[in-house]
């Protein structure tokens, strides 16, 4: 994938077309049914109409979320990359986990860490200036994929996926992430929206109701997830 990133930019300079020795993410099995919305997302990242459930592929990393509990480890991961310079459009590293009440580490990582993100091309927030969630989201585009240090940077605009230290910074150094497309559910939602109701609400209502169907449990025996 390395290879493949470098020998791209460098055709993409010289005005050539992509090379065919590497190994390329292809076009899915047609899909009569369509493709959620999810899988469309996912597909346009990869330069594709959509995505199938067990492809492997390697969207395009627009947004990429670091928080502080990971950012270390993040780093030192960036350091075997030799990353000099993020290629992903927005990495952010974020302290809201260690903000309201340091260790003597976490202040070691206060001072150090955000010099690092920022010389790469990167946005460090202040200790104290609230969690990446808000950062992030005024700033994401609908249509995007990124990824974020474990399920922290959970994004409600567009798509993400979660990853640890490794995944997060080989997604910010290089612009993409190997991905095996899990299954995707296709909800609709009808009716009017009602005052004081939320996004959030009604991406909790979707679990809700599947309990209530018997279609989602939540005890640790004999799970059902298939909504």
């Amino acid at each position: 994938m390395i290879g493949r990133s470098l020998t791209d930019k460098i055709r993409s300079k010289l005005k050539l077309k992509p090379s065919t020795v590497f190994i390329r993410p292809s076009n899915p099995i047609k899909n009569n049914n369509g493709f959620t919305q999810a899988q469309k997302i996912v597909g346009k990242a990869c330069g594709l109409d959509g995505v199938s459930p067990g492809m492997t592929c390697e969207p395009i990393m627009t947004t990429v979320g670091s928080q502080d509990t990971t950012g270390p480890m993040t780093r030192d991961e960036l350091k075997e990359l030799a990353c000099l310079g993020f290629t992903a459009d927005l990495v952010m590293q974020s302290f809201c986990h260690t903000a309201a009440y340091p260790k003597p580490v976490d202040l070691i990582t206060h001072k150090e860490l955000p010099d690092f993100i920022s010389q790469r091309g990167g946005v460090a927030l202040k200790p104290g200036d609230g969690i990446i969630h808000s950062w992030l989201n005024r700033m994401l585009l609908p249509d995007t994929v990124g990824t974020g240090g474990d399920s922290h940077t959970r994004f409600p605009l567009g798509i993400s996926f979660p990853g640890g230290s490794g995944i997060v910074a080989f997604a910010a150094a290089i612009g993409s992430m190997p991905l095996n497309v899990p299954e995707s559910v296709l909800v609709k939602f009808t009716g009017d929206l009602l005052p004081g109701i939320t996004l959030r609400d009604l991406v909790n209502a979707i679990p809700l109701f599947a309990i209530k169907k018997g279609l989602l449990t939540v005890e640790k025996a004999n799970k059902k997830k298939y909504i």
